[in-house]
């Protein structure tokens, strides 16, 4: 990245402060969507710049993106681990999400916990802006991609119809034929039972039926709950389905490494990512994003983040903690098609403790 370039991203960074901070305390008064259309026209007022800025950030796949979740916790010291991999890294900024879900939401509960979330994001994006802006770079990857909509909801549907024995024809058909969760579950493969999470603290061993009751029972969604288990069924689904495709689609064009927290968003992810072979490269970043996955779950944020951040940041660079792990998950023949979590685990601990050795 030429210095040019790099002064002009570090302006972008300080000029999204700001219009963050304009808009933080105006979001509960009544004209909501108009405030926060600001940050919507700044990014695509810049959008140039941020596509120069993605295509040429670094080496393909040393880059890695922290998406699929509505903040980066960095009070919760979430910012160490996905520093350990890459060489660049990028919060996918999802306010632009949220506000699309305001403008098309019909219930008013659910806008009313958007609002508060919507909230949260402005103030952490401020944090990470403020506190970790030379380490953390902020942009809307999906938004300010050319990926388009439309290939993205036409390739959830299809995934979601070939979900069945007999797949429904479109999904007006199948709306049109399912009503109770009853009626999809039977009519689902049942290789594709299992594969189904509707929520990431669900107990995996009850029923697909059970645990989208409960999941019903306690979920804030946009469509109303008195729409048919179907319906739900198909708005959860499709949901995760069409944030999975937008993440492999977009990062495979800018050649990034989704860097994925939350366990739904992962399984999905991986799903999709499995089941298509056709995507070009998919393979050069699959394998990192499942083994990042994993260091994040294993990593001892407390122990950690007792040491300062750029020193942290130097001992994993020169102790070349991310080389070494793939070295060595090579030389224990865990990949993509034999995996192995408990030996990862192993593997990514005991290089952090060679790399820390002062505080193990």
């Amino acid at each position: 990245m030429t210095d040019l370039l790099l002064y002009e991203i570090n302006e972008l960074q300080n000029n999204y402060k700001s219009v963050l901070k304009n808009v933080a305390d105006k979001v509960f008064l009544s004209d909501t969507l108009a405030i926060l259309d600001e940050i919507n026209i700044f990014w695509q007022r810049n959008k140039n710049l941020v596509h120069c800025a993605l295509s040429y950030l670094s080496k393909p796949y040393h880059t890695y993106v922290f998406t699929a979740a509505s903040i980066l916790d960095i009070d919760d010291n979430e910012h160490y681990p996905f520093l350990c991999f890459g060489d660049y890294h990028i919060w996918d900024d999802p306010i632009y999400e949220y506000i699309n879900m305001a403008t098309r939401s019909t219930s008013k509960d659910f806008d009313d916990e958007l609002k508060g979330l919507i909230v949260d994001i402005i103030n952490e994006n401020i944090k990470i802006l403020e506190r970790i802006n030379d380490k953390v770079l902020i942009f809307p990857i999906r938004m300010v991609s050319d990926i388009e909509r439309k290939l993205v909801a036409n390739a959830a549907n299809q995934f979601f119809l070939s979900m069945f024995v007999e797949p429904p024809e479109s999904v007006g058909e199948y709306l049109k034929q399912f009503n109770t969760i009853e009626d999809v579950e039977c009519s689902l493969r049942e290789n594709i039972k299992h594969m189904i999470i509707f929520d990431e603290n669900e107990n995996r061993v009850d029923n697909l039926i059970d645990r989208f009751n409960k999941f019903k029972s306690s979920a804030i969604l946009p469509i109303s709950l008195e729409s048919s288990d179907a319906k739900i069924f198909w708005f959860t689904i499709i949901g995760y389905l069409s944030q999975a495709i937008d993440i492999m689609l977009t990062c495979s064009a800018y050649r990034f490494v989704p860097y994925v927290r939350y366990g739904v968003a992962f399984n999905y992810l991986l799903i999709i990512s499995s089941n298509s072979p056709n995507l070009s490269e998919i393979d050069l970043w699959q394998f990192k994003f499942v083994i990042s996955h994993v260091l994040h779950n294993c990593f001892d944020k407390e122990k950690y983040a007792s040491i300062a951040l750029d020193e942290f940041i130097e001992n994993i660079h020169k102790n070349e903690f991310e080389k070494k792990v793939f070295e060595d998950l090579q030389i224990n023949n865990i990949s993509i098609k034999t995996p192995d979590v408990t030996k990862t685990t192993e593997i990514i601990t005991r290089h952090l403790k060679e790399a820390f050795s002062i505080i193990n």
